[in-house]
């Protein structure tokens, strides 16, 4: 997905925003202040900077500033609760790609980082081939056994496929494996992501465009299903594409030509076209989101990959394939994972899937030394049902949640260190002896009560 430099200086909110950013798959460096941000930013690279506006000492413009001279291209998202048009002026004059104003919701985040990230690899033309050591799809699951059996015999033939699924499961994986299984394995993979890419961008995205065809169009560009003619376009969240451009990549596909953006000129394509949503299609045709003939052009075969609760034993199998990912990349000598940890992985529900657990495993592999135990997981079972909805609830919501269960924790420690003396806990605390009665009386803690001396 991308690596996030985060930038906030309440310990709160960066806790998180680090954790919503996760859980959609990010991998977040997070830092508390503008010297800490620069940091990182001469040690590594990053895919974007979500950075507060007022930071101790130095603020968030003045960090932009800084990042353009290292990066004129890195995604940089401004935020603020101390919002003004001038801010967002001066910001986007010294090169921000977004602004955003506090509180704002985790979905309102996600899609911006989305777009953000989207449009800078459509610019450079990254490409979408997928890379990586991990890259693999690991199940000993009976029916993804079946699943994939049934994909070797698809991938023989150029039809279109639709796959269904959860968000985090490996579609993308599962596309991957049928183009290496197909005649087309040595042709270019290409894989592009519908949700995350501006409405207006996605056109030329497919179909490339001519110089001056719109604002920022400097030169020819080809596109998609040009560049891939020979092998394999992925379209993932197609569910989430515009009606416009359904009706354009229909014709193509049926007509096996394109015309670039500003262009007169007919091309001709043949790309094994593979697609992959998690929206409910009845609902999606239904509502009139997504056009019929779209989806039965696309769905020829469709598959559907089970999420990772429905695959208990396949957790044990990539967590082991993740640890010895992690420890690779981190340089760091083979761990072991503890039986507790083991279990307590098994009994979570995982809501994010595969992608959550990747991003626990790589956690715990950064934060051990050479066991993995419970407390390197960084999730607590008892909010499992909370994950499932947490994109539903405000930051401001989340955050006081957050900052609650972390007072919970801290009082009851120091607590149980002192042996239930709240005159001591206090001191060690650094509150006054009335303020933590309040405390221990407002979340209910229970401890051995010592005697205050």
């Amino acid at each position: 997905m991308g690596k996030i430099l985060l930038v906030e200086d309440a310990d709160s909110l960066r806790e998180v925003l680090t954790t919503v950013m996760e859980r959609e798959g990010y991998t977040v460096r997070a830092a508390p202040n503008f010297e800490g941000a620069l940091k990182f930013l001469k040690t590594d690279t990053f895919s974007c900077v979500l950075c507060d506006f007022k930071l101790p000492g130095r603020n968030g413009i003045e960090l932009l500033q800084e990042v353009r001279e290292i990066s004129k291209t890195v995604p940089f998202i401004l935020m603020t609760a101390y919002g003004s048009i001038n801010i967002a002026v001066e910001a986007m004059k010294l090169g921000a790609n977004d602004f955003l104003c506090k509180p704002f919701e985790p979905s309102v985040l996600s899609s911006v980082l989305k777009q953000v990230m989207e449009h800078r690899r459509i610019i450079e033309r990254e490409g979408g081939s997928k890379v990586g050591n991990d890259a693999v799809f690991v199940t000993e699951s009976p029916v993804l056994q079946k699943i994939f059996s049934q994909a070797r015999k698809v991938a023989a033939v150029d039809s279109s496929v639709l796959i269904l699924g959860e968000s985090g499961t490996g579609k993308e994986l599962f596309a991957q494996y049928i183009h290496d299984q197909s005649t087309r394995r040595n042709e270019k993979f290409l894989a592009v992501n519908c949700a995350a890419i501006p409405t207006e961008l996605l056109e030329s995205e497919f179909f490339g465009h001519e110089a001056g065809a719109f604002t920022g169009a400097t030169q020819t560009r080809i596109g998609m299903f040009e560049l891939a003619s020979e092998g394999t376009i992925f379209l993932d969240e197609v569910g989430d594409m515009p009606l416009p451009l359904q009706v354009k990549l229909l014709r193509a596909l049926q007509e096996r030509e394109i015309k670039r953006v500003g262009g007169s000129k007919v091309i001709k394509i043949n790309p094994r076209v593979i697609a992959a949503t998690n929206v409910n299609i009845e609902e999606t045709i239904e509502s009139g989101k997504l056009r019929e003939d779209f989806y039965y052009r696309l769905a020829v075969v469709t598959f559907t990959i089970p999420p990772l609760r429905e695959r208990e034993g396949d957790i044990t199998l990539l967590v082991d394939h993740f640890i010895k990912v992690f420890c690779e990349e981190y340089q760091k000598p083979e761990m072991t994972i503890s039986a507790d940890a083991r279990k307590f992985l098994c009994s979570y529900g995982w809501p994010g899937n595969a992608r959550e657990l990747r991003n626990v495993v790589e956690r715990a592999v950064v934060m051990a030394e050479d066991v993995i135990k419970v407390e390197h997981l960084g999730i607590s079972l008892d909010v499992s049902l909370e994950a499932l909805n947490e994109a539903t609830r405000s930051l401001s919501e989340i955050s006081d949640s957050a900052a609650r269960k972390a007072e919970v924790e801290a009082i009851s420690k120091v607590l149980a260190l002192t042996g239930g003396n709240k005159t001591k806990a206090a001191q060690l605390l650094g509150v006054c002896y009335k303020t933590l009665l309040q405390k221990v009386k407002e979340y209910e803690i229970g401890v051995e009560v010592a005697e205050d001396l």
